[in-house]
């Protein structure tokens, strides 16, 4: 009975591993993207990953935005390599390892530490968190050495080595587990390699898509102490699937975007940002946040630099006129040759003109050429708070207008522009019937907040009759292979009120055209493209000092339009000179320079 018993035990057993071996062994695991088999093998391994199997970014034209192959040193640890080798070869053995350390500007025993610090192969790091990267004379020098125990691998270095105001793209983040689905509840599992994930920007908001199916690893055989077995040759294990990694193609050109780049460099811009789209469909082909950010070395807990200016509000000052000009028209207040009188002073609510001595007789284009604050407070006075709120809305303003799009690809909101400011026009504490308030918000002041993306679309929306359309910064996302996996076509971003009338919205833009001819962008008359806009100086308090933010927003040639162009430079002295005006000059020469 009891040899049957056994007999039965026995044979359950071995069907169980039969089932497991014939059945089971190519099951993907929770959480890993790994069969049972590849699993069990890379238990008995230890290695270093060489790519981590993410997406990557390239601009409107293919060239690549993130990955790229450099080199890194990989130490694989032995007991025969710094033991009983250097009894036996020392002198030569150490001298090999001297010559290895003044190829990495190191010191042999620095060198020696590191090797040793891990009984798992590892980069050297040169006594820091991040591989160091060798170049191409450092790689044929170390192959030249034959060093028994080392090698070097090409490696994926995602970001340049530099910072940069490419914010949209954002950064990783370590990720110490990952979860799997397991039936109907959570399983943290262990990963077997470290991976990243994003942390913001298009990192973050395509996380899903970008993650990949696997890693890139150079490994080693182990024996059950986990000692590395030296007879056994290194071997790099890669994902069989070869539709991965893949590939966001971005509206960016990154010529554009690096020249803009060097431009707030040069001009010694400390905050703020420039846009610039294509007037065509609002595809973003450049978008400048500074202070710059180095993504491979980002303090989470301070936003100053990693967080997107961009898509942020800041107090509009005189390019909101626009708005102002745009809901008088729209509902009648003003006629076109009515005449206003300024003095420099409006008389109450503390409101005066940038002009001491005010401009004298002038008409609402005039008014509007000059950003005349008389002329607006007038203005303001005869509309409603809600009318100004309305015309906001159908140009775009005071809500999201980046491309977003609900269940696509699995993910129940798939959006291009991560924390995305909406900006504002009143807080909920102003009344509508506060006089003060509506003017003060007329002229761009108060309350009210724009985004530098969507100062830069609402010249779009001009230019397209009042039809407001969501800028993109992703066109579609192919597979390895060049196969086409998802398209993201051009959306519009309307308001349920409608749009403003094709009427008003070349009347404006004519009227920023007189801006530049006989306004406060006269400086742009000698620019190679004949450009049109609006310029805004906003008075704002920064860290308890009064300080300005300045505008420039407009769009060129005038005869056939292809940029639209915001900058913003924010928190500058009073008494400074108009910066942004300046720098939207040199933007637009850069532009029509390279087309």
């Amino acid at each position: 009975m009891l040899c049957a018993g056994l007999t039965l035990i026995f044979a359950i057993l071995a069907l169980r591993l039969g089932w497991i071996q014939m059945a089971q062994v190519n099951r993907v695991m929770p959480g890993y993207q790994r069969t049972l088999r590849e699993m069990s093998v890379l238990q008995r391994e230890r290695g270093v990953m060489l790519d981590s199997g993410r997406g990557q970014f390239t601009d409107h034209y293919g060239r690549p935005l993130t990955g790229r192959l450099e080199w890194g040193l990989v130490f694989f640890p032995g007991q025969h390599q710094l033991d009983s080798n250097l009894k036996t070869h020392k002198p030569k053995r150490q001298f090999k390892l001297e010559q290895l350390a003044s190829i990495l500007n190191s010191r042999t025993d620095s060198l020696k530490a590191e090797w040793q610090q891990e009984q798992t192969p590892h980069f050297w790091t040169g006594g820091g968190s991040e591989p160091v990267l060798l170049n191409e004379t450092q790689r044929l020098r170390i192959h030249e050495l034959g060093i028994e125990g080392i090698e070097v691998y090409p490696v994926m270095a995602r970001y340049a080595h530099k910072a940069s105001g490419s914010q949209w793209l954002g950064y990783l983040n370590e990720q110490a587990t990952i979860a799997g689905q397991s039936g109907s509840h959570q399983d943290e599992v262990k990963q077997p390699y470290a991976m990243k994930s994003g942390a913001a920007g298009l990192e973050r908001t395509l996380e899903p898509l970008l993650r990949g199916v696997g890693p890139t690893l150079v490994s080693r055989m182990v024996s059950g102490n986990g000692q590395v077995i030296s007879e056994m040759q290194p071997r790099v294990i890669a994902p069989a699937n070869q539709h991965y990694p893949l590939m966001v193609e971005t509206t960016i050109d990154a010529r554009i975007q690096q020249a803009i780049e060097d431009l707030t460099q040069s001009s010694g811009m400390q905050e703020g940002a420039v846009v610039v789209l294509d007037t065509a469909n609002a595809d973003v082909r450049a978008m400048v946040s500074r202070p710059f950010y180095d993504p491979q070395h980002v303090d989470p807990k301070h936003s100053s630099s990693w967080g997107n200016r961009a898509i942020q509000g800041a107090v509009p000052g005189s390019i909101f006129k626009i708005v102002t000009a745009a809901a008088a028209l729209e509902n009648g207040v003003v006629s076109r040759n009515e005449q206003f009188h300024c003095e420099g002073k409006y008389g109450k609510y503390g409101l005066s003109c940038w002009k001491q001595h005010g401009h004298g007789e002038l008409n609402l284009e005039q008014g509007f050429a000059e950003s005349c604050n008389i002329v607006f407070a007038e203005i303001a006075r005869r509309l409603h708070t809600e009318q100004l709120e309305q015309t906001a809305d159908l140009l775009g303003l005071a809500r999201t207008v980046g491309w977003q799009e609900q269940h696509i690809a699995g993910m129940p909101v798939l959006k291009h522009f991560d924390h995305e400011e909406s900006g504002r026009i009143r807080t909920e504490a102003v009344k509508s019937d506060d006089e003060g308030a509506r003017i003060q918000t007329a002229i761009g002041q108060r309350d009210a907040l724009v985004t530098p993306l969507q100062a830069a679309n609402l010249m779009v929306t001009l230019l397209h009759d009042g039809q407001v359309t969501a800028p993109r910064l992703v066109q579609r996302i192919r597979y390895a292979d060049g196969g086409t996996m998802l398209e993201m076509p051009l959306h519009a971003s309307p308001s349920a009120a409608g749009q403003i009338s094709p009427t008003t919205a070349h009347q404006l833009l004519s009227w920023m055209h007189t801006v530049v001819r006989k306004g406060t962008g006269k400086s742009l008359q000698h620019a190679r493209w004949h450009v049109a806009g609006k310029s805004g100086t906003a008075q704002v308090m920064h860290k308890g000092k009064p300080k300005n933010h300045q505008w420039f927003i407009g769009y060129g040639p005038i005869e056939d339009p292809k940029y639209a162009v915001a900058v913003l430079v924010q928190n500058v002295s009073p008494s400074s000179a108009h910066q942004a005006t300046a720098l939207f000059g040199k933007v637009m020469d850069y532009l029509a320079s390279s087309n």
